[in-house]
Formats: C-alpha cells, structure tokens, sequence
C-alpha cells in the first residue's frame, strides 16, 4: 500500500515536470516577438514616464530585450513600472526575490493583496516591503498569461505549460510597480501605486495580450 502511494506521488511530480518542460520541444521560438512592450505608452493620464537604463548583463540572464523599466512621475507622485514579457520563453518571468536579494536588498515582509485594475477587475497581487541602505520601498507585482492574472509563479507556469501541449501558444509576463516609502508620508507609496496601476492596466490587454 506505502509502495502504490510513493508510485503515485512520483507519477504526480513526472507529469507536472513533463507538462513545463515539454512544450520548449513542442514550440519553435520566434525569430522576433510580435508584441513589443516598448510600445507602452509614455503618457498615462496625468503620469509622465521616462525610461531607465537596463544592464546588459540583464538581458542576457533574460534571454530578451522585451522588457520596460520606467520612472512615472505625476506631480510630486513617482512610481517605478516594470514588464518583461515573452511570446515564448517561460524564463522571463521569473520570481523578482531571488534578483532583489542578489542585489542586496532586504525583503522586509510579504503579503498578498486584493488589486483593482482598470473596469473594476479584481485580482490578487504580492506586496514586498523592501529595504536597502536606510532607503524603504514598496514593490506590488504579479504575472500574466494570455488574459489570465496570477500571484503565484507556479500557476502561470503551469498555465502556460499547459496551453503549450495543447499546442496553444500563451504569452507570459511580470508586471511590477514600485515606489519610495517616505518617512513623512508612509501611506503615500501604496496609495500612488494603486492610482498608478488602475490607470496603467487600461493598457494591459492592449500592449501585452
């Protein structure tokens, strides 16, 4: 009986292996990804963005340049915006900790966090509370595949993997928002980041299907 049960949990984690890794045999990656994420507007409302640079070692850890790191400032308001997205590369989006503590950042608590995007759509995001050299900031991110939001990594993957055996192609990405914890004005971050995200989500289906 122990013996079925062991066989059993073993054929579980086989096919779970097999339906993430399959599909890099099943689909032939694009010679040029057709959705640019570049092409995300500059101008949100009354948020005004500029791009940051972005190390070429980066890019090569990615394995893409589709990918935006912006500064959005609206009056005295600043949110940092980041979207790496793949047509077919599933190591895109990968979880941010492991690259924030590599870089020396301190993830200080987690959470999971009720999100309202544009039209009154609801999901669920992780909520960092980061650290590093006496600075404070907040990062909110999740992923995307197709029309589908997740806050667990795992999912998308799944969800992806899973397209792909049925020989359907699924775009992933991570989408993160963060912003400066001010001492004067701890409340500030989160509530520009919302402000922020409800407006910019407008622009999700559109710029990264």
């Amino acid at each position: 009986m122990q013996s079925k049960k062991q066989f059993v949990i073993v054929l579980a984690i086989l096919i779970a292996v097999l339906a993430i890794s399959v599909p890099a045999f099943l689909i032939v990656p694009s010679a040029k990804e057709e959705v640019l994420v570049s092409k995300f507007p500059m101008q949100i409302g009354e948020w005004k963005g500029k791009d940051l640079p972005v190390e070429e070692n980066a890019y090569e850890i990615l394995e893409t340049r589709n990918l935006i790191l912006r500064e959005y400032t609206r009056g005295s308001s600043k949110v940092y915006l980041y979207i790496i997205y793949s047509q077919d590369n599933r190591k895109v989006s990968h979880p941010p900790e492991v690259c924030l503590e590599g870089s020396g950042i301190t993830v200080v608590k987690t959470q999971k966090i009720p999100l309202e995007l544009a039209g009154a759509r609801q999901i669920v995001a992780n909520k960092l509370t980061v650290e590093k050299a006496g600075i404070n900031n907040i990062i909110v991110y999740w992923y995307k595949a197709g029309e589908y939001y997740f806050d667990n990594y795992l999912k998308q993957q799944m969800k992806v993997a899973l397209a792909s055996l049925q020989f359907k192609r699924t775009s992933g990405a991570m989408i993160r928002f963060s912003a400066e914890i001010l001492p004067t004005a701890p409340n500030k971050a989160m509530e520009d980041i919302k402000v922020f995200v409800k407006e910019a989500s407008a622009y999700f289906s559109q710029i990264i299907p």
